[in-house]
């Protein structure tokens, strides 16, 4: 049995042969570690299971020859023994999106077919939502062994302005909310907390002494079932200080926080921002905990560090680490700022 060699794009390709009908067939096995969570060496072994399945399978059944549509259903329906109940479903949604393909032979598809379909969607759909269609039928091919080279191009990316929410659009918000919604919109536009990741919190991870809050999950949808999902190790978790006033309005349950799910979330903040007029969608909000601490000067090492985004490359050079006496001074800045305008407290005095 051959071993997996590793691809240039770090996924692990095996090589196996055998013969059907007298004639001897050859079939590669290629899987990405993106398919099993970042882990090369299951990526390399599930590669070399599955060349291993095919050759010892009695009951094979040849690829030579079929469909788009059919190629897709047994590459949907080999990985769900191995794969994520999420990833299966994303699969799943991606079927009708090829259906002028579906009934093209693997063997007859040439680039100007896929070709096509790309500028069509191009016309409503963002470059990368396109890029993972394209790679999911590109991967289905890999499977069936076609060989076949395309040369594909992609729309131009198109950079949309972002505005954050104002300050009057924020206070707005919180004066309409009713008192179980207050906190979570101060977890988002104070804490730049994403609305999985409020629906994941738990009172294990609020400290009302040091008011902080650890965010370190999130609620994720597997097929019609949502789901707690702890952040993998190198995913962008922290723990972000926040004003006593934000901390005291989190409610003291049992368990979850917020006994929601994000969809749940959204409908409600939708209701309440249409009533009020306001165009921002809910995921703007962290837009605006960034906007603010950049307004009062706060470097965007600290910043990004409070909303856990990535470095950039760029910041990577300038700040080799965020300084804990600097933390302070920044995390006290911008909890002054939000008691100044926002503890009901202080604006009833």
């Amino acid at each position: 049995m051959a071993s997996a060699k590793k691809l240039p794009s770090g996924a692990w390709r095996t090589q196996a042969s055998k013969v059907i009908n007298g004639k001897k067939v050859c079939k590669s096995f290629t899987v990405h570690p993106n398919e099993t969570n970042g882990d090369s060496r299951k990526a390399k072994a599930l590669s070399e299971m599955q060349a291993r399945e095919w050759q010892f399978n009695a009951e094979d059944v040849e690829t030579y020859g079929i469909t788009i549509k059919q190629a897709m259903e047994n590459y949907i329906s080999d990985r769900s023994k191995v794969l994520s109940p999420s990833t299966i479903t994303n699969y799943r949604r991606f079927l009708p999106y090829f259906e002028s393909l579906w009934d093209v032979s693997i063997t007859d598809i040439k680039t100007p077919q896929i070709q096509q379909i790309i500028n069509e969607w191009s016309v409503s759909v963002k470059r990368k939502t396109i890029q993972n269609r394209i790679s999911f039928l590109l991967s289905v091919l890999d499977y069936c062994d076609c060989d076949k080279k395309f040369k594909l191009r992609y729309p131009q990316n198109t950079s949309k302005a972002i505005k954050s929410p104002d300050l009057e659009d924020v206070q707005m918000l919180i004066d309409n909310a009713d008192e179980d919604f207050k906190p979570i919109l101060y977890l988002a536009a104070f804490g730049g907390l994403r609305r999985g990741e409020i629906c994941a919190l738990k009172q294990e991870d609020i400290s009302r002494d040091m008011c902080t809050v650890f965010v370190h999950a999130d609620i994720v949808l597997e097929g019609h079932k949502w789901v707690y999902k702890p952040f993998p190790k190198n995913a962008q978790n922290g723990t972000i200080q926040l004003p006593k006033f934000v901390i005291d309005a989190l409610p003291s349950t049992d368990d979850y926080i917020f006994d929601m799910n994000p969809n749940m979330l959204s409908h409600k903040y939708d209701k309440l921002k249409n009533r009020l007029g306001l165009q921002f969608n809910f995921h703007s909000l962290r837009h605006f905990a960034a906007s603010f601490r950049s307004d009062l000067g706060i470097p965007s090492k600290y910043i990004e560090e409070v909303g856990r985004w990535k470095n950039s490359k760029v910041l990577k050079k300038v700040y080799d680490n965020t300084l804990n006496s600097s933390r302070k001074k920044y995390t006290q800045m911008s909890n002054n700022y939000l008691e100044e305008n926002f503890n009901p407290q202080r604006k009833v005095l």
